[in-house]
């Protein structure tokens, strides 16, 4: 009896001194540059039972494309008033985000600008109360619950035309509430192997519920929208409308401020749908992307862009290609044919663009599409 004991208290010491503390020191502070990668199509396992002293080898994924997000100074933001106690923003090409820094929490305050789930109207967002994105200390089987609401009024002088003829009736304003409730559990301890590197991790699983809903105002009165629509929505309104639960497992160690990989599954649970990951190959360009040997892309710069844009096309297989950028409804814009070996460049002038959000796309003539993104155009 004396000896099992021995060996369970071995045991309980080894797991107790091989599992890792994530501290606060590795929360952005304004200044940092966090780089990632992104795997859009990964064969990995992720999900394993929870449990310590654990090997996630997630060494074959692939660079397909990357991200950088740089944490300013409030100081580079336009929008501090709205957010006062922020620390640091991150400005992209949707608007500005504002973070909060304690000792123990990386809050998510809000943002501002225009969103393509809230008609790409520009507005501003506060959550109530705050998102928390990170925290510290983080231990093995630590659990958090939060939850957190949006309210984001639309005047109908500032909606899209598109919107507004969806109704018989003019609405004087248009209202979106979101709420957010999330469950996180640290259920595992072990090693995360990602290109590039081998680290000590936490595996955190998150689990997220989100409701979406819209009313409008008709006189004094406002209308809840689900009851407005046909079964199954329509219009501009048909993703708007919603609710998701989302599922992800986030690989935390205790030196790099990136998270050395998150992992996004099915609705099944079944498999992963895409993987974030650190990205420790990368060589910096200009323009603050970063270029990645033989992942074919596409990427537009200046992003956004008010007078022309230049399409980058790189590493894409000789051959014909359709270049096509689409409005927010799907409608098609402007469409232009290349030939296409290796890397090109295409200008777009943008004088008949009208201000807003656009995709736009990469095609082969079997009509495999090579990327689709966003491409935002200012205008003065």
């Amino acid at each position: 009896m004396r000896q099992i004991l021995l060996v369970l208290l071995s045991a309980f010491c080894f797991s107790a001194t091989a599992q890792i503390t994530v501290t606060a020191a590795t929360f952005p502070k304004a200044g940092d540059t966090l780089k990632y990668a992104f795997d859009e199509a990964p064969v990995i396992n992720a999900a394993t039972p929870p449990g310590g002293n654990q090997t996630w080898d997630f060494s074959a994924l692939k660079n397909q494309r990357t991200e950088q997000i740089i944490y300013h100074p409030t100081s580079a933001g336009t929008n501090l008033a709205s957010f006062p106690g922020a620390d640091m923003v991150v400005i992209g090409a949707d608007g500005e985000t504002y973070y909060n820094l304690t000792s123990t929490k990386l809050e998510n305050m809000g943002f501002v600008g225009s969103q393509l789930d809230f008609f790409n109207v520009v507005a501003t967002a506060k959550y109530s109360p705050v998102v928390v994105e990170r925290r510290a200390p983080l231990n093995f089987f630590d659990i958090f619950q939060q939850q957190s609401n949006l309210n984001l009024p639309f005047s109908a002088s500032v909606l899209p035309a598109a919107v507004l003829s969806f109704f018989p009736v003019k609405p004087d304003s248009i209202r979106v509430k979101v709420n957010l409730q999330r469950i996180e559990v640290v259920d595992g301890w072990g090693n995360c192997i990602i290109p590039g590197g081998n680290y000590p991790v936490l595996r955190m699983k998150s689990t997220e519920y989100s409701k979406t809903g819209a009313e409008i105002k008709l006189g004094f009165f406002w209308l809840d929208l689900s009851q407005l629509l046909p079964s199954g929505g329509g219009g501009p309104f048909g993703n708007l409308l919603n609710q998701d639960t989302t599922v992800t497992y986030r690989f935390l160690d205790k030196v790099n401020k990136e998270e050395i990989a998150v992992v996004t599954m099915n609705a099944a649970l079944s498999a992963p749908t895409s993987v974030r990951f650190k990205n420790n190959k990368t060589t910096s360009v200009e323009d603050g992307f970063y270029d990645v040997p033989d992942a074919a892309d596409i990427q537009a710069s200046p992003n956004p862009a008010t007078e022309r844009v230049q399409f980058e096309c790189k590493n894409i297989p000789s051959g014909h290609y359709t270049l096509k950028i689409n409005n927010l409804f799907g409608q098609e814009i402007w469409r232009q044919s290349v030939h296409i070996s290796g890397r090109q460049s295409v200008q777009v002038e943008l004088g008949k663009f009208q201000r807003g959000a656009y995709f736009y796309s990469l095609a082969d003539q079997k009509g495999r599409v090579i990327g689709t993104k966003k491409l935002v155009v200012v205008k003065p």
